[in-house]
């Protein structure tokens, strides 16, 4: 069974109640652990702790030094003293949670006569989460609960009331927190002009029993009067002229029949009700909408001093279909405020964040992209955001790369954003794109030396490489890394396509259509490319594999299939042009004595074409007196080594300069090694 907590913590104890998914808070009678006093003894000598009433049993008998008031005093001091040791209140307040929390987490399993799951729990009490944020995640990092969140008594109030019956939610609605030290009055004012009904709450701390002594009033009749005669004139001035649907009496000072003459004045014309655990179901109501998303709330937005007050969120393509994501949401506390989205770009040079302030109008957030443009949806960036404080938006933009493709070209840029101040929207168009299924945990090795970690990789696989499929690259494991991407329907359609041995181009086109990847002139020019692979001969098929390998610069795998076909090949013609690719290859891996071996026999074979790759592979290992020595030797080479020897000094030339606006001029061997770099065409290897 799923359950929600709901956990108020004020001066003097905390107090416990859950809910079950579609169903109203519940306080349990569980005497000492639904409600538990905020105090802590340690018995002395031991390292043994007892919180509650039986801490105070324990420290009154002299066992041990006691510890009240716990989370109050955390609030504004960081270490307490006990039997002359210091401790963090942070860790003491930590314990106390843990203890009763596993407790009453206990107590409800044993009522409900089976295991039950936590899925969230709130803490509310008299704090402010945005000042106190870190604190407060201190005391709860024990605990067994994933979602847990804060929140103060003014929110509570406002998660307990849209939660009542609408009657009750008219004008105007008053909460009363009598306690033994002061009154706490709460006005909920709503708003419903507007949608959704903005409501806002007005807190008034008042000094009308501060002289007083709460205990000994409680005990005198005559005190008890008077004490329900000032009570009866203050609410009659605070609700003097004004429309009040409902009022709620909460705390330990409204206990017993005291206060008869103020009932007479608050109970006109409206409702009034009695309890002491509205702050808890208030925060076990919110708990609840954390987890199950409840339409209770949705017509009604709470405007406290921590909410913030602006909607962002992007608008992205969802394959062809343009959609807005949200990323903050008004309403939300802003120290809660924070997450991530991942996205791809296509063909642009900025980002564009739609922000809508509740008051009316659209701003915009520009973020530029210098340094990022790759080919077509093969960026994938990440937007992590959170909020500084009410007003500042922290933005980080992440470049993932692409698999194997493309590294990362740039390092996180992070930016502090005043949202107050950004110009208005100019409803440019968002190049961008949702992530289609989940990304991979472990990669697919789609091919040697490239992986893959998401479906628009795989896409961008297809397009790029269509030219060199073949059967092979319909496998069940593939079918398989597509059902980790949670792409269920694609997977099992590539599946029983695999089982009725269909056609290569089908079941390329069943992945590029999930993804809406290619338009269909792209889609068109692709099926028909793998369509001729299908009918190709298995050499025709290799040829055509290896020649693409060598225009992605894999050179070591297209010199593996270039010798496969050297030993299948019969005809001396084609063995020239087969060494000849060989040799380019060998020669972009500066394997120049290699490489001149497989154009010089490529030559022997007819191809003449090989002569001047042969020369320039012996030009980059000679100084210019050896090559001209060579040449002498060699008279039937001169035209052909005078084309190479300016093509040589040419781009020696370019090196130098290039080097030149750099740190200085380096030697001949590192011009040399500049030279081979920037020799990217294979005819001028």
């Amino acid at each position: 069974m799923e359950l929600v907590i709901g956990c108020d913590i004020n001066e003097y104890y905390v107090q416990f109640s859950y809910a079950e998914e579609g169903k109203e808070p519940v306080m349990p009678d569980f005497p000492g652990v639904t409600q538990v006093e905020t105090a802590l003894c340690r018995r002395e000598g031991v390292n043994q702790w007892y919180e509650g009433k039986e801490a105070v049993k324990r420290a009154l008998a002299g066992e041990g030094a006691l510890a009240e008031h716990l989370f109050s005093r955390m609030l504004h001091a960081d270490t307490i003293r006990l039997s002359d040791s210091e401790y963090q209140l942070t860790d003491l307040c930590s314990l106390f949670l843990e203890h009763t929390y596993t407790a009453f987490v206990r107590k409800v399993r044993e009522q409900l006569g089976e295991e039950i799951t936590v899925r969230a729990l709130v803490l509310t009490g008299r704090i402010d989460p945005g000042v106190h944020y870190g604190k407060l995640q201190e005391i709860v990092k024990n605990l067994p609960v994933e979602d847990i969140s804060f929140q103060s008594h003014e929110e509570s109030i406002f998660s307990y009331l849209v939660h009542q019956p609408r009657r009750l939610m008219g004008y105007e609605t008053q909460v009363l927190d009598l306690t033994s030290e002061q009154l706490v009055t709460y006005r909920v004012e709503m708003n419903h002009k507007t949608r959704p009904v903005v409501v806002s709450i007005e807190t008034t701390e008042t000094d009308l029993y501060k002289k007083k002594h709460y205990a000994s009033i409680m005990e005198h009749d005559r005190e008890l009067a008077k004490l329900d005669q000032e009570l009866a004139e203050y609410m009659q001035d605070y609700t003097a002229g004004r429309i009040v649907t409902s009022l709620y009496l909460i705390g330990d000072g409204f206990h017993g029949d005291w206060y008869q003459e103020t009932l007479k004045v608050i109970c006109r014309n409206r409702k009034v009700f009695a309890g002491d655990n509205l702050f808890g179901k208030g925060a076990c109501f919110a708990a609840a909408e954390r987890i199950w998303k409840g339409e209770a709330s949705e017509d009604f937005l709470y405007l406290g001093k921590d909410m913030l007050q602006y909607n962002v969120g992007i608008r992205l393509y969802d394959k062809t279909e343009e959609i807005y994501c949200p990323l903050l949401d008004a309403g939300t506390n802003w120290y809660e405020a924070a997450g991530s989205l991942a996205f791809y770009i296509e063909d642009t040079d900025e980002v564009r964040l739609q922000v809508v302030p509740i008051r009316g109008g659209k701003k915009e957030i520009v973020i530029g992209l210098d340094g990022l443009k790759r080919p077509y949806r093969s960026c994938l960036l990440e937007l992590a955001f959170s909020m500084q404080d009410k007003e500042t938006l922290e933005l980080t933009v992440l470049d993932h790369g692409f698999g194997s493709f493309f590294a990362p070209v740039r390092e996180p840029v992070t930016k502090a954003i005043r949202l107050a101040e950004l110009p208005d929207a100019d409803e440019k168009e968002n190049a961008c794109y949702v992530c289609i299924g989940q990304r991979l945990q472990k990669p697919y090795q789609v091919a040697m030396h490239t992986d893959i970690f998401s479906m628009e990789e795989l896409c961008y696989y297809i397009t790029v490489h269509a030219d060199m499929l073949d059967q092979r690259f319909m496998r069940e494991d593939l079918a398989d890394a597509v059902e980790q991407m949670e792409l269920f329907d694609l997977a099992g359609s590539l599946r029983q396509l695999l089982h009725f041995q269909g056609s290569l181009h089908t079941f390329c086109r069943m992945i590029l259509e999930e993804a809406a990847y290619v338009s269909a002139d792209k889609m068109t020019e692709l099926m028909e490319t793998l369509t001729k692979n299908e009918t190709l001969t298995p050499l025709k098929r290799k040829q055509k594999q290896a020649d693409g390998l060598y225009s992605q610069k894999a050179y070591m795998q297209a010199i593996t299939l270039y010798r496969e076909l050297l030993r299948e090949e019969t005809e001396q013609e084609n063995k020239a042009v087969l060494l000849e690719q060989i040799g380019k290859c060998m020669a972009q891996l500066f394997e120049y004595g290699l490489a001149e071996a497989q154009f010089m026999e490529s030559y022997r074979l007819g191809r003449k074409e090989a002569l001047h790759l042969y020369l320039l592979c012996r030009r980059m290992q000679m100084t210019k007196e050896e090559f001209v020595r060579f040449i002498t030797e060699h008279e039937a080479y001169y035209e052909s080594a005078l084309t190479v020897e300016q093509e040589y000094e040419s781009a020696l030339q370019t090196a130098e300069d290039t080097l030149k606006q750099m740190e200085g001029l380096p030697d001949m061997d590192s011009l040399r090694e500049t030279y081979r770099v920037m020799m990217e065409q294979p005819e001028s290897v």
